[in-house]
């Protein structure tokens, strides 16, 4: 997931994305959050459901690295909410960024903020024919409001007042087995798009897509990514599907091999001292060395992205942003429309997730292994049907 950073650029137009027109949803404000249109097939999931009284969650406290195993309540759903039966919850490392205390959360959160379930409780007023039990749902994790000015003109990954804050960022997420979410923030997965493939696409697929279509990268741009973890390689990917052309550039060589076979043009271990001199940097690990890298590769009023959260602040060299006049464009996470975009680029095969999954139970495991640097794809956590 992405930080605020901050924005210097006042050219801010979304890019006419080269998805289909056929397939991109015409939505009045209104309907805007329903992303379940009918000429799409969904994936189904069994809806002989249980729902207990208590559920297993782990839960975070401040200075402690590992999240405390609990039994809590199974939520009863609020007027307006649903509640959701987690079947798959990504891993990120912006979880170990909370842990470490550099995103500082309150006691007693609940991390997981890339979610798949499905629905097993409604609260009062939820059209049920409308949200069907069942239906394999995608959660937006920047829960927004619907109501505030960004949420009515697209923009509703900026919520100025999000639903009981950002999901696994303050109100409850995915390290549970029941959480409750208003079904405006909930998308249906295309049939044929796994659980867990669904769950890394609400931010690992969605994070760069987002970015990417801000920088309006399309077929005459020349794009260097900086950092090929879970986010950067989803990023070459998605950089192709816009038909740029990509260098890259990581110290693992499995990590460059792997951009290679996802089309990316020129791969570096280290970059060349002769400025590059591309159309738009993507800094996916954004730490201050890579920062003063993008600074140097970018071409003369072209476009900074700094998309990693390696680093709480970054400065840049106020000369060289004078006299080459490039822009820092900041980026957070995606909209809910670019949502179901990014679920046609991985229905369509564009996009291919690099996934492992294992018990939610083993969370904290996975989380030591992350931290510890031994996890080459995207974790996903499953919960038992």
């Amino acid at each position: 997931m992405l930080s605020k950073t901050f924005r210097l650029s006042s050219s801010a137009s979304l890019l006419r994305s080269s998805i289909s027109a056929s397939t991109r949803l015409n939505l009045s404000k209104s309907s805007q959050r329903l992303f379940y249109p009918s000429f799409i097939s969904h994936a189904k999931m069994s809806t002989d459901t249980v729902v207990p009284p208590l559920q297993t969650a782990f839960i975070y406290h401040p200075g402690q690295f590992e999240l405390e195993q609990k039994e809590i309540p199974v939520p009863t759903p609020e007027p307006g909410n649903v509640l959701l039966k987690i079947v798959a919850a990504g891993v990120c490392h912006s979880d170990l960024h909370v842990l470490a205390g550099s995103l500082p959360y309150p006691d007693g959160l609940i991390l997981g903020h890339e979610v798949v379930g499905t629905i097993v409780g409604y609260g009062d007023g939820v059209n049920k024919e409308l949200y069907p039990a069942g239906t394999l749902f995608a959660a937006h994790g920047p829960n927004p409001c619907g109501i505030c000015k960004p949420c009515r003109t697209g923009a509703d990954n900026l919520c100025v007042q999000p639903t009981r804050s950002h999901l696994g960022l303050g109100s409850p997420g995915g390290y549970e087995q029941y959480t409750q979410i208003n079904p405006r923030n909930l998308t249906a997965v295309p049939e044929g798009i796994s659980p867990a493939v669904a769950a890394v696409s609400t931010d690992a697929v969605l994070t760069p897509y987002h970015a990417l279509k801000r920088a309006k990268i399309n077929g005459l741009t020349k794009l260097l990514i900086i950092g090929l973890g879970g986010l950067g390689i989803n990023g070459v990917q998605v950089a192709k599907a816009f038909g740029a052309h990509v260098t890259a550039v990581d110290l693992k060589d499995s990590s460059r091999d792997l951009a290679k076979s996802f089309g990316a043009d020129v791969v570096y271990d280290k970059l060349p001292e002769e400025p590059l001199e591309v159309d738009v940097v993507a800094d996916f690990v954004g730490i201050q060395s890579t920062f003063e890298l993008a600074q140097k590769h970018v071409k003369p009023a072209g476009l900074i992205m700094p998309i990693g959260l390696g680093a709480t602040h970054l400065t840049f060299d106020l000369g060289a942003f004078a006299f080459k006049e490039f822009e820092i464009l900041g980026n957070f996470w995606g909209t809910s429309q670019d949502q179901v975009e990014v679920f046609e680029l991985v229905k369509k095969g564009l996009v291919t997730p690099q996934i492992e999954t294992t018990s939610y139970l083993n969370v904290n495991t996975v989380l030591k292994n992350l931290h510890d640097g031994h996890i080459k794809s995207r974790m996903v956590l499953v919960h038992d049907s």
